[in-house]
C-alpha cells in the first residue's frame, strides 16, 4: 500500500491559506502530492484525505453505498439551510427528496424557462448605466435569484418574493462577511451570537423563515394539483404511507436551493464573463457562432451551440464552483487509489486538481474551449458538479443559465473588463468566487 502524506505546514496555517490564497494551497499540494494527501487544513471533524485522479474518483463514487457513508455537515452550513435538506439526508429519505426536487430542475421543465432566463437577462442588462463599472457578482446574482424564485414559487413578481430575494442576498453577504471563507466555518458558532453581524444574521434567517412559512400556509388554502413549481410539488407529495413532507423539510430544501444554488450558479456565470471578456478572440468566435446559428431568438437552439457549450465547460474546468465534492466517511476498511483507509477517515475528490491533470488537460492553466470539442471526457475526468447519486441536483439548470445568459449578453451587448489585471479567485462561503470582478457596459 502507498504511504499517506500530509502537507508540511501546520493545520492552522493551511486554514488561513485556504482563505487568503486558496489556489496557492491547492497548487502547492498538487506539486508535492500528485495523487492524494491528508488535507488537514479542511476541518470536517475527522482526518480528511483528498484524491484527484479519475481512478480514485471512480472508486469513491461507485463504492459510496458499500464502504462510504454521509458525514455530518459543519453546523455553520446548516445554519443557513437546516438539517432536513436533500444535501444532509441519507438513504431512502435522500432518494425521496431527490425524486421530488429533480423534475423542476431538469428536462422539459428547465427548458421551458429559457425565455424567462433571456427576458430577465435583458431586463437587468438594460438597467445598467453606460460606461460605468459594475460588480459582476451583484448583477449575476440578481438574474439568478429572479429565475430561481420563479422556479421555486411559480412567480417572481409577488411583493413577498421580492422581499425574500433581498433577504437571501443579505443573509449570504452576512454569512460571507462573518465566516470569511469555508475553512473558518468552524469558528462561526463562537462569534455568531456576538456583535451586530451575528445578531443580524439570526434576525435575517428568522425573517426568511416567516416569509416562507406564510407562503406555505397561504398555499394550503388553494393548492392546485397541476402546478409544477418546486413549492407546489413538495406540498403535494405523499409517501407510501400517505404522509406529506413537514413544513421544516420544505423550508430547508427551499433554503438550500436559494442559498447554495444561487451562490454556485452566480459564481459560474461570473467566471464565464471573466473568461470570455479577457479573451477577445474567444469572444469573437462565440459571437460568430451565435450569429451563424440562424435562430438567436430560440433559447434551446442557443443552449445546444457546441462552441458556447465548450466555453462554459472550460470555464467550469478551470474554475469549478467548489474545489472539492462533499466528503464521505469510511464505514469499513477499504482501499482507494492504492491507499488503505479505516473507519473514521473521511475522503473527498478535489475536482479543482482533477481538472489540472496534464495527461487529461494539456496546458491546464490555459483557457482552451476547443479541448471539449476535440475530446469527450468521462464522468470521472470532468466533475464540475460532483458525481453519482449525490451529484449537484441543479447541474442542468446551472448549465442552462450559464449558456443562455452568456449568449444573450455576447450577442446583444458590448462589455469589457473594467480592470485589465487578472482576477484572484477567493473563498466566499464554500464557493470559489471572482471577488471584485467588474465590467463596463459600452455603446454598441
Amino acid at each position: 500500500m502507498k504511504q499517506v502524506e500530509s502537507l508540511k505546514t501546520p493545520a492552522w496555517w493551511q486554514r488561513i491559506e485556504l482563505i487568503l490564497a486558496p489556489i496557492g494551497y491547492w497548487e502547492r499540494a498538487f506539486e508535492s502530492h500528485p495523487e492524494a494527501f491528508w488535507a488537514k487544513g479542511i476541518d470536517w471533524g475527522s482526518p480528511l484525505m483528498m484524491f484527484y485522479t479519475p481512478q480514485a474518483a471512480q472508486q469513491i463514487i461507485e463504492n459510496r453505498d458499500k464502504h462510504l457513508g454521509i458525514v455530518s455537515f459543519p453546523g455553520e452550513l446548516t445554519a443557513i439551510f437546516g438539517n432536513n435538506s436533500v444535501a444532509t439526508s441519507e438513504g431512502d429519505r435522500h432518494q425521496i427528496l431527490r425524486k421530488i426536487l429533480m423534475p423542476p430542475l431538469h428536462g422539459k421543465l428547465v427548458r421551458d424557462y429559457g425565455k424567462l432566463i433571456c427576458d430577465v437577462t435583458h431586463q437587468v442588462m438594460q438597467q445598467l448605466p453606460m460606461n460605468q463599472p459594475f460588480l459582476a457578482w451583484e448583477v449575476a446574482q440578481d438574474i439568478t435569484l429572479q429565475v430561481l424564485i420563479e422556479i421555486l414559487f411559480g412567480s417572481a413578481q409577488k411583493e413577498r418574493y421580492q422581499h425574500l430575494k433581498n433577504l437571501i442576498v443579505s443573509l449570504l453577504n452576512l454569512f460571507a462577511a462573518k465566516t470569511t471563507g469555508f475553512p473558518l466555518l468552524r469558528f462561526f458558532p463562537k462569534v455568531l451570537g456576538k456583535r451586530n453581524l451575528g445578531q443580524k444574521f439570526l434576525q435575517t434567517r428568522q425573517q426568511i423563515e416567516q416569509l416562507i412559512y406564510a407562503e406555505i400556509a397561504e398555499r394550503r388554502t388553494y393548492l392546485e394539483p397541476d402546478k409544477t413549481d418546486m413549492l407546489s410539488l413538495m406540498m403535494l407529495f405523499r409517501d407510501e404511507q400517505g404522509q406529506p413532507l413537514t413544513d421544516v423539510e420544505i423550508l430547508d430544501n427551499l433554503l438550500l436551493l436559494l442559498s447554495t444554488g444561487n451562490e454556485s450558479t452566480t459564481a459560474a456565470i461570473c467566471w464565464s464573463w471573466y473568461c470570455v471578456y479577457r479573451n477577445p478572440e474567444i469572444q469573437e468566435k462565440l459571437l460568430q457562432e451565435i450569429e451563424n446559428s440562424g435562430d438567436c431568438s430560440e433559447p434551446i437552439s442557443l443552449y445546444r451551440l457546441p462552441y458556447l457549450t465548450a466555453v462554459c465547460n472550460e470555464t467550469l474546468r478551470m474554475y469549478p464552483i467548489t474545489m472539492f465534492i462533499l466528503p464521505r466517511g469510511i464505514k469499513t476498511p477499504t482501499e482507494i487509489g492504492g491507499y488503505e483507509l479505516q473507519p473514521g477517515n473521511i475522503v473527498s475528490i478535489s475536482n479543482y486538481l482533477l481538472h489540472r491533470q496534464e495527461n487529461l488537460y494539456p496546458e491546464p492553466n490555459k483557457f482552451k474551449p476547443e479541448r471539449f470539442i476535440d475530446r469527450q471526457f468521462s464522468a470521472y475526468e470532468f466533475m464540475p458538479f460532483g458525481g453519482g447519486i449525490r451529484s449537484c441536483i441543479g447541474d442542468e439548470l446551472a448549465l442552462y443559465l450559464m449558456n443562455l445568459i452568456l449568449a444573450t449578453i455576447v450577442f446583444n451587448y458590448q462589455f469589457k473588463l473594467a480592470d485589465n489585471q487578472s482576477v484572484k479567485p477567493q473563498s466566499r462561503n464554500a464557493i470559489l468566487a471572482p471577488v471584485g470582478l467588474r465590467l463596463v457596459k459600452q455603446d454598441c
